[in-house]
């Protein structure tokens, strides 16, 4: 007997989502959103597109449905969420993100091509990703939850800082605060441009290995966002000797605790296709040589001295698939 052929629906799903992907990447490259950005009919639309008529109607059904735009009394218009993201000159426009992270990075898919990383272009492309959404709210949790700490502190580390927009942030809700971003030195050069376009004041810049190099000393916060020796014993133990007692700790990290599944896989395809002749990468996604399990992790910050004042799990609180094994662990050291 002949068995039902499965497959058939496996390829024709994957297919028509991968052609969705490059209608929303041609909506993007022919400005339907910043077009969309007041009320406009279809013929107005199409007078600006140069497009099949009805390709371009189904384009629009196909963003209607996606809740991109919407149709009110015969004019198309973009949501809130699209003239907050995908307009080129909107503030917290994501299109350099999506462009670098998914529409560039999709052709080397095609032939398992590996991607070099460039260090500074890294920056700039976390930098168009955090400050949209993750930034915002990371930074007003902590201040909600640590106010005192930030009043009171007088000196911080943003350890391989790259952009530096978190001691920005920190900088602006203590005027008092002596701020600091350490990294590579070719990466320091593109923060100073992110600490002259925000006008920061009290900020310094720290060119360094921080695996070969000191990182400092007397620190009451030392914070980290996802940087390359955040999980490794040998930084953390450098973390715990350069802050002062009572010191923040605050790292965002991470861990994949969940089961291993499709979502798992690609994403380790794709970790492992993006090389780096100074990471010493693991087989997992974001994780290197010698990098401690979130449990173990959890049990040497522990040992060191340091006290576990509170695990966020960015996926819930951020409310976003991609932070999927994120989380932020502030510890304070207390020996």
């Amino acid at each position: 007997m002949i068995k039902k052929p499965y497959i058939l629906d496996i390829f024709y799903d994957l297919y028509i989502n991968i052609k969705l992907f490059y209608i929303l990447k041609k909506a993007i490259e022919l400005k339907i959103f910043d077009i969309l950005s007041e009320p406009k009919t279809f013929d107005e639309i199409l007078i600006k597109i140069n497009l099949d008529k009805n390709i371009l109607e189904y384009i629009l059904k196909i963003l209607l449905e996606l809740k991109l735009i919407e149709k009110i009394r015969g004019k198309y218009k973009n949501t809130l969420v699209s003239d907050l993201y995908l307009r080129e000159n909107s503030e917290f426009s994501i299109i350099p993100y999506l462009e670098d992270e998914y529409f560039n990075d999709i052709e080397n898919w095609k032939d398992f091509k590996e991607k070099r990383l460039n260090f500074t272009k890294v920056i700039h492309k976390m930098a168009n990703e955090c400050k949209v959404w993750e930034l915002p709210r990371i930074m007003e949790y902590i201040r909600l939850r640590f106010k005192n700490e930030i009043k009171n502190a007088k000196k911080l580390l943003d350890l391989a800082g790259g952009h530096g927009l978190y001691a920005i942030y920190f900088s602006k809700l203590n005027k008092n605060l002596k701020c600091y971003v350490f990294d590579l030195p070719e990466v320091i050069e593109e923060t100073r441009k992110y600490i002259e376009m925000y006008k920061a004041k009290n900020i310094e810049l720290i060119k360094g290995n921080f695996w070969k190099d000191s990182i400092g000393e007397n620190y009451d916060i030392i914070f980290s966002s996802y940087h390359p020796g955040g999980k490794n014993p040998e930084i953390i133990r450098k973390v715990y000797d350069a802050l002062n007692i009572g010191g923040l700790f605050i790292n965002k990290q991470f861990f994949w605790d969940g089961e291993e599944d499709l979502e798992f896989y690609v994403n380790n395809i794709d970790w492992l296709m993006r090389k780096s002749d100074i990471l010493r990468k693991s087989p997992i996604r974001f994780t290197f040589e010698g990098d401690l399990s979130f449990n173990d992790y959890l049990d040497y910050l522990e040992n060191l001295g340091f006290e576990i004042l509170d695990i966020v799990d960015l996926k819930e609180f951020l409310g976003l698939k991609c932070y999927r094994g994120s989380k932020m662990i502030i510890s304070k050291k207390v020996e």
